[in-house]
């Protein structure tokens, strides 16, 4: 502690990737903070510790790596910089070229953060020689995959809960199963007690986070991930909860129906990857083109209120126009509210860098825009549909001093006026107007 003659140090925690790793990172600054010995700051105030919890989805995201690394050494060159996450875990020796980091700790010890934080600086006293921390098999055996429970929103009003963790497909272009390990269920108990704990703080929202939350299975009575959903909803009283990402064969009709429940945001992300049967098969993904319409239809119809995302691969090996032509028709058709695309990045150890094929980068140019231009107006199209209702939002803090939004169940972000006195709970919003620079609403009451 504190009193025992240790140095008190400051620490922050910056967060690149999935929702996944935001919640990883509100654990690894909690712990920090209840040792005693750590007080926490942001990046712009020149922490003593800066922690890069990092990912590695694509090469962007690779390259988002190493561009916040410098950031954080230009602005506080005395910083000591500790890298951890899915970067860390698979590119070590990247990692060991960039000036400033001191410590490297990979997925499978993340949760020893803190330990192996102060055993370092024991052992380095004043100089801070570069060290890596982890498996450096590529299947990490994590030690602690829920090492975090009911971890307290820090800076921000929604709270994460992992659940699962780690991904048994194979993908033909996904690095993540090298990188998070074989897939893992938390148990259904201790997900209950952790939103237990939550609910009675106040927390909003939580959002249920993993690799590949329809895999879930409770690894003690085998529950599988839509019952467990059930049971979780009927003992909450105030509470929302919303999924963060779901596999498109995971997608059918009682999951959609729970989408309809007072507590369960009425929100699905299910990532497409391509509307071509052809390139989703040199994926390597479990469905077709036509089914993936089946399901994603099959949710519309029980909850045509509900707010769609899905990611989309461009320019993946052996892409025609017509193939790209086929996934801008299905988001089209489908009706898409949100299109997360990114251009294939070929990544290391994966077979889809070894395909023939490759894209013109010209060319995968040319595709991004023309899917930007669709996600806005598919965007457009559905926030215009709420226009004069009510619904009900999570109040977070704005970008500007007494600027609030509101989030709402089926994922609309509204503009609310300036001004208003406002604290972090559920609220009722009405739809005011939308236009290409956002959705504004005004406050009705508390819900």
């Amino acid at each position: 502690m504190a009193g025992s003659g240790a140095p008190m140090r400051s620490v922050a925690v910056h967060t690149l990737g999935c929702r996944l790793n935001r919640y990883e990172s509100d654990g690894i600054l909690q712990k920090f903070v209840e040792s005693g010995r750590y007080e926490a700051r942001s990046i712009e105030e020149g922490p003593d510790v800066a922690i890069v919890n990092s990912c590695t989805v694509t090469d962007q995201a690779d390259g988002r790596n190493r561009q916040a690394i410098r950031q954080i050494l230009r602005k506080n060159p005395n910083c000591s910089i500790v890298v951890t996450g899915c970067f860390a875990q698979t590119d070590p020796d990247l990692l060991r070229e960039l000036p400033g980091v001191a410590l490297v700790v990979g997925n499978d010890r993340k949760s020893r953060l803190f330990e192996l934080l102060e055993q370092h600086f024991q052992k380095t006293a004043t100089a801070m020689p570069f060290e890596a921390v982890l498996d450096h098999r590529m299947r990490p055996g994590i030690e602690e995959p829920f090492a975090y429970g009911a971890v307290l929103p820090q800076g921000h009003t929604r709270a994460y809960l992992k659940i699962q963790d780690g991904c048994d497909r194979r993908c033909s272009y996904c690095k993540i199963p090298m990188a998070r390990g074989r897939g893992i269920s938390r148990a259904y108990a201790a997900i209950q007690e952790h939103l237990r704990v939550l609910e009675s703080q106040a927390v909003p929202e939580v959002v249920l986070t993993g690799v590949n939350l329809g895999w879930y299975r409770d690894p003690e009575t085998k529950q599988r991930f839509v019952p467990m959903l059930e049971e979780l909803l009927g003992g909450l009283s105030h509470t929302r909860l919303r999924l963060s990402s779901i596999e498109p064969c995971d997608v059918d009709a009682p999951l959609a129906r729970l989408t309809t429940h007072p507590l369960l945001c009425s929100f699905l992300h299910v990532p497409v990857q391509s509307g071509s049967t052809a390139i989703l098969r040199r994926m390597r993904r479990t469905y077709s083109a036509e089914s993936f319409r089946r399901r994603v239809e099959t949710a519309k119809g029980i909850n045509p209120d509900i707010f769609l995302g899905t990611d989309l691969i461009v320019g993946f090996p052996g892409e025609s126009e017509a193939d790209f032509q086929a996934s801008l028709t299905l988001l089209e058709q489908l009706e898409f509210a949100r299109i997360h695309a990114f251009p294939f990045s070929p990544r290391r150890q994966t077979v889809a860098a070894q395909l023939p094929g490759r894209v013109p980068p010209g060319i995968v140019r040319e595709r991004m825009a023309r899917v930007r231009e669709l996600s806005k107006r598919l965007a457009l199209r559905y926030a215009r549909r709420f226009i004069g209702t009510a619904r009900e939002a999570v109040l977070e803090p704005g970008r500007q001093p007494g600027v609030w939004h509101g989030l709402t169940d089926n994922f609309l972000r509204v503009e609310l006026p300036a001004g208003m006195s406002a604290e972090s709970c559920l609220v009722s919003v009405t739809i005011d107007r939308v236009d290409e620079h956002g959705v504004k609403g005004s406050l009705l009451a508390r819900a």
